[in-house]
This record gives C-alpha cells, structure tokens and sequence, in this order.
C-alpha cells in the first residue's frame, strides 16, 4: 500500500510505495474522524452530497481497526461513509459478498497468497481463486487529510463484508465487519449522479471515459465496463506536470526503477474494486487542482498495475 507522506520522503521512497501496494485497492486524503454513533443509522432524506434516501453507516478506519455504526440494515439504498483518524496510512475499504459455500477466513488466505506470493504462478492462482468466490462492489479509500469519503449502492438482503484492504489477513480479523442486510427486496431506487466515469478496455489497454474537468467536491457514478475488477482513483500531480513525466515515471516503476521525475503529491483518495459490469456512486470533497485518474490494480493477464500499463487520465477537478 501507499501511505501518507508526512516525513517528507522522497520521490524514490514515493515511487517504492506505488511499486510494492497492494495488488487490488487505492489511497486517499482526510481531516477528521466522523463516526455516527452506534443508534445512528438514519433513514435520511438526503446525504452530504444530495444522495435520495436510504440508510447511512458511519465507517471509521483507525490503526487498531475498523468500526461500523451499524452491523445490519434494510435492504435497499446504503451509503457508507468513511474516514480514518490515522495520520500515517491510507485506508482502503472494500464490500464484498462472498458467494455459496466461501467461508470468510477460505478468502481472506486466498487474498493473502494473491498479495504476497512471490512465485507468478502462484500468485495468479490466488487472483484466480479470490476472483471467483465474492462480489465487489468498491468501498471508499480514506486518508487523515482528504476527509469523508462515501459510496452508495442498491443492496439486495444478504451478508456482506466491509474489508480495510491494508492487511486482508486471517489473522487480523479487527480489520473485517460483517454488515448484514435485511428484508426481502431492495427498496429505494438508485440514487443520481450528475458525472460518470467509466473504466472500459480498449483492446488490451484500459482507458477512462469521463469529462476531462470534474468538480473537486462531486457525486460520481461509475460504471465499470472493463472484463475485470477496477478501480476509480484520484492522485494529485505537482504543479507544471505533464503528461509526458506521468508517461516516464509510470513506464520507470513498471520495470522496477526510480523514476526520473515523481510528478505526484500526496496519495489517491476515490472508490476501490469493482465488479466487472457492476455499478457504485461515490462522493468526496478534494482541492482543487490537476489530478491524475487511474488504477493501481494488477492487470490479471499481465500481473502488471493497470496504472504502470498506462490506464490513466490526467483530470482537472474545480
């Protein structure tokens, strides 16, 4: 994972981070925690960005662990919002629903040997396993320093998973929270979004469509039309830089140097994996300014980060 840069590192430390994170999820940006207190999960008219109504859960991702407001809600509209009081790390969070028969610590094992095995062969078959036995519907990303994030779904009843992608582990179950969803059938229709951005493929190579200047505090609807999991991540670039020294920095990282330039501050912040074909709204305020859009996941044919592959858009969010 890519952590906050607080001490300062330099771009070869940055560029290390982006190397080694994780095989499936993002980073963001916050200010402070929010977390709805444990009889708080509202029937709401509307959200902080306009969402219609439906069930809000506060999320908060702190180093010792993940907290819900609410282990179960109805079915229908949910909207999670989210953020971290850790001033040190990126907290990605993901829902999954795992399918028939996948027990959650089968999963989580799979998760680790896809994120750590070292041999492609094996490392493959864990993308392969983990692929197959859950459901994702993205989750927010969240840092300290770019405040709440939330994301918005139509759930059907069921139970799900709300996973902190920084340590997807067996032995770290503080880390996992089980949100079961009642009833009989969804209620509440899906809420609107006023922009898209859809990931799609493009031959073998993975592109956004979306408007090339977005609002920095917006709704998002994303659509994922690639033939894989994908992610929506914004990354703010420095000042003057171009496309050409995002070209040079991702095609030095993708084969294991220091790039020439790190034309990159702070880390993402946007909505992490989601199903192929699938669809999720989410909503966060940023700076205005240049940022690139992209995805950090592994490409499952090449096992190389889709953004290294060049699945990136440079965006101006006002």
């Amino acid at each position: 994972m890519i952590h906050a840069n607080p001490s300062g590192a330099g771009p070869s430390d940055v560029g290390h981070g982006l190397r080694r994170r994780g095989l499936l999820f993002g980073l963001a940006g916050g200010a402070a925690a929010l977390l709805l207190p444990a009889t708080a999960v509202a029937q709401e008219s509307a959200g902080r960005h306009g969402h219609q109504a439906g069930t809000v859960v506060g999320a908060v991702a702190a180093p010792d662990g993940l907290t819900l407001s609410a282990d179960a809600v109805p079915a229908g509209v949910v909207t999670l919002r989210a953020t971290t009081p850790d001033p040190a790390q990126q907290h990605p969070l993901g829902l999954v629903r795992l399918l028939p028969g996948v027990s959650l610590d089968s999963f989580l094992t799979h998760y680790r040997q896809a994120a750590t095995a070292k041999d492609p062969v094996e490392r493959r078959a864990g993308l392969e396993l983990i692929d197959s036995e859950a459901r994702y519907f993205g989750g927010p990303a969240v840092t300290a320093a770019g405040g709440a994030v939330e994301v918005t779904w139509v759930l059907a009843p069921g139970t799900y998973h709300l996973l902190d992608y920084t340590t997807v582990d067996p032995a770290h179950p503080e880390r996992v929270r089980t949100l079961k969803v009642t009833g009989t059938r969804p209620q509440g229709r899906p809420p609107l979004a006023p922009h898209v951005i859809t990931p799609y493929d493009d031959g073998d190579q993975g592109r956004y469509l979306t408007a090339g200047t977005l609002p920095a505090a917006g709704v998002f609807q994303v659509v994922n039309h690639t033939a894989q999991l994908n992610e929506v991540m914004f990354l703010r670039t420095v000042a003057g830089a171009t496309e050409a020294d995002v070209t040079a920095c991702m095609e030095a990282l993708r084969r294991g140097e220091n790039p020439p330039v790190y034309p990159f501050t702070g880390v993402p912040t946007g909505l992490t994996p989601l199903q192929p074909g699938s669809s999720a709204v989410f909503a966060h305020s940023l700076q205005p300014g240049r940022y690139l859009l992209t995805s950090f996941i592994s490409n499952r044919q090449t096992l190389v980060k889709r953004a290294f592959e060049g699945m990136w858009q440079l965006v101006t969010l006002r």
